[in-house]
């Protein structure tokens, strides 16, 4: 399914899939395409980043906020050109 299709919560939980697949805490992870439409989906919509963002703080709690907020920022979506 496309990242399209999906609430926010749900992208939420396919970018807490990725985090820890990332930083070696185990679990499925993503597939390299499910991964990178994730990312190019989230680079082009910051709007749809910032909801995601506010939906997984929430599966966060305060345990890794700050390491979660810098992944998603600078680690996992990079921000797409207006013209892709």
């Amino acid at each position: 399914m496309h990242p399209r299709d999906l609430t926010a919560v749900e992208l939420a939980d396919l970018l807490d899939a990725a985090y820890r697949q990332d930083r070696g805490y185990g679990g499925e992870g993503l597939g390299l395409l499910e991964r990178v439409e994730l990312m190019a989906y989230l680079g082009r919509h910051p709007d749809v980043q910032t909801e995601v963002w506010a939906a997984w703080q929430e599966l966060l709690g305060a345990r890794e906020d700050a390491d979660a907020q810098y992944w998603l920022d600078v680690e996992f979506v990079e921000p797409c050109p207006e013209h892709s």
